[in-house]
């Protein structure tokens, strides 16, 4: 950071606040339902925040099942709005199975960059350089639980290629499914689409899909230039984490 500014570290040595870089904090929460109107067609839900996300990055979802109607469920998000204006969310959906038709209720966590000061009169407010928000005692700072950072080529075939993380999904874990760019940017050149499972075996899971549509292109599954694709996992208790 800076030579000057404020920092703070917890006790593992791990700096958690500067006045440099903004912080992922707690927007709303909800839920979505996703259905479809056939048996062999994907399903579809859409939520609307409560109130807007102002900030220019887009928010970040994560979500868990909260109740299924198939023991699987496939899921790519697409964040609807623009920069300085996000209004919600799309979740598409596939589901293993040709009947009943999909009927998942999703419990979704929305979270953005600090990006408002609390107005309270009261508590700490940093503000960076150029005197924009970065921190306020009155955000509900978001604690990741683990992340999901190494990726194994479990199923190679002509068509379809699966990916297994190095982490388990409990129940109580939302899974960051905005960590993908609409489930196409992950896999530049290779893919009609990708898709995280979310639910396997009626049970939490994470592994991710993708449907090939070219033999050339590029894989970044294994990170690129020193990064590895990384998915967040976290746990929003209720009574911390409430609109």
């Amino acid at each position: 950071m800076a030579e000057y500014g404020f920092q703070a570290v917890n006790d593992s040595g791990t700096v958690t606040i500067t006045s440099t870089y903004k912080l992922l904090v707690f927007s709303e929460r909800g839920t979505v339902r996703v259905t479809s109107a056939y048996i062999d067609r994907g399903g579809q839900g859409q939520a609307t925040f409560t109130r807007p996300v102002l900030t220019q990055a887009p928010p970040q979802i994560f979500i868990r099942v909260q109740s299924a109607s198939h023991s699987s469920l496939g899921v790519y998000a697409t964040v609807l709005g623009a920069p300085g204006n996000w209004t919600g969310f799309i979740i598409d959906s596939a589901a293993t199975g040709s009947s009943p038709l999909q009927n998942f209720t999703l419990e979704y966590v929305a979270c953005k960059f600090a990006d408002v000061l609390s107005g309270t009169g009261y508590g700490m407010e940093i503000r960076d350089a150029n005197n924009s928000p970065v921190f306020s005692a009155a955000d509900k700072v978001v604690r990741f639980s683990k992340f999901a950072t190494v990726w194994t080529l479990s199923v190679n075939q002509q068509t379809v290629r699966i990916f297994t993380p190095n982490v388990t999904i409990d129940l109580d874990d939302f899974i960051c499914v905005s960590a993908m760019d609409r489930g196409v940017n992950w896999f530049t050149d290779n893919a009609q689409f990708a898709a995280f499972n979310i639910w396997a075996n009626s049970a939490p899971n994470l592994t991710l899909y993708a449907q090939l549509i070219t033999a050339g292109g590029y894989w970044y599954w294994q990170g690129t230039n020193s990064t590895q694709f990384t998915v967040p996992i976290c746990k929003f208790p209720a009574d911390r984490f409430t609109n």
